[in-house]
């Protein structure tokens, strides 16, 4: 028995060896070393690339997709956050993703995809209008409220809590699909804007202290927010009697000639945009 327990032990930490991070790290290294110009133009089928068995590559990581459109580690593991964005970040590198969404096979998995990555945004609900506004939380030098009610961060995985560096892995699978609209971004912006530091930097959810990787997935998100909708100052849409609906409000000055929202989702974007002012009164940001 001690020797069938020892083997066991063996062999898995050989799969956590062999899993999508690996696969995601030596695609993203390969595409960095190779000349993808020079590839694409003189070599009409890439999957006889000298250096990668791109057609075995591909055919792992669709191994790998879950019964609900995310992707696992491994075949057979529960998706998660981490090792969709791999996958599907793999598959881009590779240069067969669409085809891969495409097939008959994997007919709907696009949409249960999309869709579970949306499911991965925590809901935010209304303020109640009667709280004091004006009573603040302290915790690490952070003075906020209890955002923890009003979150609208990305989690990993069903049932588990948001994380700021889930903005970037789950945000980054949309952004590769031409899908970030989808998102509540302005929601999502406000909420890792409080996960800031007043000494610089980002942490992992409100009130922790602020680290590097954190910081790092957070700002990467953060750079691509404005692309494909995601968190657009405004956007018109027609009504039902034909003529323009203004959705998300216009931007006025104020008194003290800073930018007042108006309309719907004027105070979500007001508190952006006073995160951004105090973000970039930061040392950091100097």
């Amino acid at each position: 028995a001690g020797e069938g327990e020892e083997k066991t032990t063996v062999e898995e930490k050989v799969d956590d060896d062999c899993d999508l991070r690996f696969m995601y790290l030596t695609i993203a290294i390969w595409y960095l070393l190779t000349d993808q110009n020079n590839k694409s133009s003189n070599n009409n089928n890439n999957d006889k690339d000298p250096y990668i068995n791109i057609q075995s590559a591909t055919s792992y990581i669709l191994s790998c997709v879950s019964y609900d459109g995310s992707i696992g580690l491994t075949p057979g593991r529960e998706g998660h956050g981490g090792s969709t964005f791999c996958g599907t970040a793999s598959l881009h590198l590779l240069g067969t993703l669409d085809a891969s969404m495409a097939r008959r096979e994997l007919r709907g998995w696009k949409e249960d995809l999309i869709r579970w990555c949306v499911m991965r945004q925590r809901s935010l609900p209304k303020r109640d209008e009667k709280e004091n506004e004006e009573e603040l939380i302290s915790q690490n030098g952070y003075y906020y409220h209890d955002w923890d009610k009003y979150a609208a961060g990305m989690q990993g995985r069903p049932n588990k809590l948001q994380d700021t560096c889930y903005s970037y892995w789950i945000g980054g699978t949309l952004h590769m699909m031409n899908e970030s609209h989808v998102l509540d971004g302005w929601a999502l912006r406000d909420y890792v804007l409080t996960c800031q530091s007043p000494y610089g930097g980002f942490g992992k959810v409100v009130g922790a202290n602020p680290d590097l990787l954190h910081s790092f997935y957070t700002l990467c998100w953060l750079a691509m927010s404005r692309d494909q909708g995601c968190c657009e100052e405004e956007y018109d849409d027609e009504d039902d009697n034909g003529g323009e609906e203004r959705i998300c409000g216009s931007i006025e000055n104020n008194d003290n000639g800073g930018k007042k929202f108006s309309g719907h989702d004027g105070e979500i974007k007001e508190q952006v945009h006073e995160s951004l002012g105090r973000l970039s009164q930061l040392d950091c940001a100097s």
